[in-house]
């Protein structure tokens, strides 16, 4: 029962710096894919970090842009009811740090040298809010699949720390909360800059 409780990081830091870790592979990977393939823009591809889209008002744009995070959200709430969720979680994290790549090499490849203000501006803020949004939601995952994986071994249950399923889905709507605020915030600074 050792390893699941590895897997489970419970002093919850080095489990946190390894999920921020996978999210700057996936920002390096997305940048080098971007900069490589050049791909015509993609919502799959870079998760409405890049504030590339013109002629869409406010509301939409925010709602677009919380419906990508909520689907991960909703994706890595389940994967905690799985006992080989971990590995998808990780991937996730890493996918989610690939949009952000993805989303600064594309605002270079428009804007070349002028692109620098608006990634502190438009990206970099939201980057950073939703990988730590992120970060959270794999690592409770991880956690409830920590758990659910315990139960396949004899006496896992009675040695793993329990989960708590209401406590679990709070945690979650919380998340899906902050990502609301964070795309509302994210859509009022297009609204007011990029215009």
């Amino acid at each position: 029962m050792k390893h699941i409780s590895y897997i489970n990081g419970r002093k919850g830091k080095p489990l946190f710096t390894m999920l921020c870790g996978m999210a700057a592979v996936g920002i390096t990977a997305g940048s080098v894919f971007q900069a490589v393939k050049s791909p015509k823009p993609s919502a799959w591809l870079h998760q409405y970090f890049a504030p590339i889209y013109s002629g869409i008002d406010l509301f939409e744009y925010m709602c677009r842009g919380v419906g990508v995070t909520v689907l991960f959200l909703s994706v890595l709430f389940l994967t905690g009811f799985f006992a080989l969720g971990q590995p998808v979680g990780c991937i996730l994290m890493i996918f989610r740090g690939f949009a952000i790549g993805t989303s600064g090499a594309m605002m270079y490849t428009l804007h070349g040298g002028k692109a620098a203000a608006g990634m502190f501006v438009f990206v970099l803020p939201k980057a950073v809010l939703s990988v730590f949004v992120c970060a959270l939601g794999v690592r409770e995952a991880l956690k409830a699949s920590s758990y659910t994986l315990s139960g396949w071994l004899p006496d896992g249950f009675k040695e793993h720390e329990k989960t708590d399923i209401k406590l679990y889905c709070i945690k979650f709507i919380v998340l899906i909360i902050i990502s609301l605020i964070i795309s509302a915030a994210d859509a009022a600074i297009n609204y007011v800059f990029a215009g």
